[in-house]
């Protein structure tokens, strides 16, 4: 639960917050890029410890998810982080040039919040989560599936890469979601699924020990001497 307020406090407030503010000041940009860092480490966590709740191929597929998330909010970071360092001193082509390839960060990190969230969907429909959980993946999920359309939405309108639906609707949706999955982990209790144990190949169940009618049962008749005749 910690771990999912961190990441939802600090993923706010720099996709959300930090976003809003005019311009686009270094100092800003170096405070979004450590806030995404600090949630990246939150986020770590938290889906470590939903991995433990899954099981079959929804688990294979949320590690993928997991996996491909951190790694586009690591690149992300880069790019943030990257266009701050020389203010004034990169030309305007080449400045315009990373900064569209960081808008088009949350629009592809849409594909990796489904592969999250559908996971946790089947999981809950299970009753391995709480319910209440299923239904909030499932909006997420449709969310992020309608966000899609900002891959190709023309520049500068609600869904133009890197524009308002994917900082504001797709941002504070994010942030909800991940809050409500630690809320639910720390509700749902270490329930983690455990293989259930099973006998090694070519190993056989040891016969119990005789007792001593079983023994006496087993020794072979005594021949019986015939009687000689006085």
């Amino acid at each position: 639960m910690i771990a999912g307020i961190a990441f939802a406090v600090l993923y706010a407030t720099a996709v959300v917050v930090l976003h809003a503010l005019p311009g686009s000041d270094p100092g800003v940009l170096r405070v979004q890029a450590l806030l995404l860092l600090f949630a990246v480490l939150a986020l770590a966590v938290l889906l470590a410890f939903a991995r433990d709740q899954l099981g079959g191929p929804p688990a294979h597929l949320f590690t993928i998810g997991s996996t491909l998330l951190v790694a586009q909010m690591c690149v992300a970071i880069w790019f943030t982080g990257g266009a701050s360092l020389r203010p004034n001193q990169v030309p305007a082509e080449t400045a315009l040039a990373i900064e569209d390839v960081r808008f088009f960060w949350l629009p592809a990190a849409t594909i990796a919040g489904i592969c999250v969230a559908v996971p946790i969907l089947l999981s809950a429909n299970e009753d391995r989560l709480p319910r209440w959980i299923g239904t909030g993946a499932a909006i997420f999920t449709v969310e992020q599936l309608i966000e899609t359309i900002t891959i190709i939405g023309p520049p500068g309108s609600f869904i133009s890469p890197g524009g308002p639906m994917n900082h504001y609707l797709g941002g504070t949706l994010t942030a909800a979601f991940f809050l409500a999955l630690g809320i639910a982990l720390s509700q749902h209790g270490d329930q983690s699924i455990e293989p259930a144990p099973s006998a090694e190949p070519g190993t056989a169940e040891e016969p119990a020990e005789s007792g001593p009618a079983d023994a006496a049962a087993t020794e072979p008749e005594a021949a019986t001497e015939p009687v000689g005749e006085r």
